[in-house]
């Protein structure tokens, strides 16, 4: 509960930019009755630190016009994880209290695994080694010994991406495929080079393997278009051209399967442009689909 308010406080401030204790104790009032707990000045106070010590920031208070901002929001906004911790709490926090509203509000659901996010994190923090078991989808369960290296979350799956001391070499476990995780003795050494920004920065999802970098030119048309402006398909995404039919956009990436499974997504609103080989690649793909399509019969009766 301490968490929600702080992370309530922080949301607010960032939409009101500047606000009043009075006003603060209001918006508080409105938003939620039930919790059962008044914002007194001594309460703030005690969440205001709670708040700044989540998100490493500070919450000045203007004593010419007694109102409270935060100084340097640009810092939360940089941080995607600042940033998801405040859109989810703040969704979650909504709907538990309309849970008369469960058969009007649809959801998707994670695929589970997140009672591991505890011990990895933990692992994580102190940077020790996890032996965790391990059932893969094509054989029997293993026991591996595993640095973690960062947690990503992919089309509602939890990924542990780290280094297999078995098989020497960085490998991706999906939480949902882990029948355990234990938290051992063993340090290892996180470095630089061992982040995100670093190891995925070229990737679109979870795979990253030798395809080489490119520079991949995607043509959709105009609707589609409009989406993908809003939601980028990568950080590296940019508009290179536009007109009253089609938006033209130049990404640098590894087209991998991931990445050409999403393009293959978007159908006919689609059209590959470059590199030659991410063109053969989509052209492979529907010719083979068209084949499976003109075949006489499904073999399934109606």
């Amino acid at each position: 509960m301490k968490n929600r308010i702080g992370i309530w406080l922080v949301s607010l401030l960032l939409r009101r930019k500047r606000i009043t204790l009075k006003e603060i104790q209001k918006a508080w009032k409105e938003y939620s009755d039930e919790y059962g707990i008044e914002l007194h000045r001594n309460t703030f106070m005690k969440y205001k630190r709670l708040a700044e010590e989540m998100f490493d920031i500070n919450i000045e208070c203007d004593r010419r016009t007694n109102e409270y901002y935060i100084d340097a929001p640009e810092e939360i906004n940089r941080s995607p994880l600042n940033q998801w911790l405040i859109r989810t709490t703040a969704s979650s926090d909504v709907i538990s209290r309309r849970r008369k509203l469960d058969d009007r509000i649809v959801l998707e659901m994670t695929f589970g695994g997140e009672e591991h996010l505890d011990v990895l994190t933990e692992a994580m923090m102190k940077n020790k080694c996890v032996t965790i078991v391990y059932h893969s989808y094509w054989g029997e369960a293993a026991t591996f010994t595993v640095e973690p290296y960062f947690i990503k979350f992919f089309k509602q799956r939890w990924y542990l991406i780290g280094f297999c001391r078995e098989r020497e070499g960085v490998r991706v476990y999906s939480f949902d495929r882990m029948d355990s995780a234990e938290l051992t003795t063993e340090s290892f050494r996180m470095s630089s080079e061992h982040t995100p920004q670093v190891m995925f920065n070229d990737t679109y999802g979870i795979i990253n393997d030798d395809t080489r970098v490119e520079n991949v030119i995607l043509k959709f048309n105009l609707k589609q278009g409009n989406y993908i402006r809003t939601r980028p398909l990568h950080h590296s995404q940019e508009l290179v051209s536009q007109d009253e039919d089609s938006m033209t956009f130049r990404l640098r990436l590894k087209p991998t399967l991931d990445f050409v499974q999403e393009l293959l997504s978007y159908g006919s609103t689609l059209q590959v442009l470059a590199p030659e080989s991410l063109v053969q690649e989509m052209r492979r793909t529907v010719n083979e689909l068209c084949a499976l399509y003109r075949q006489e019969g499904t073999g399934v009766e109606s």
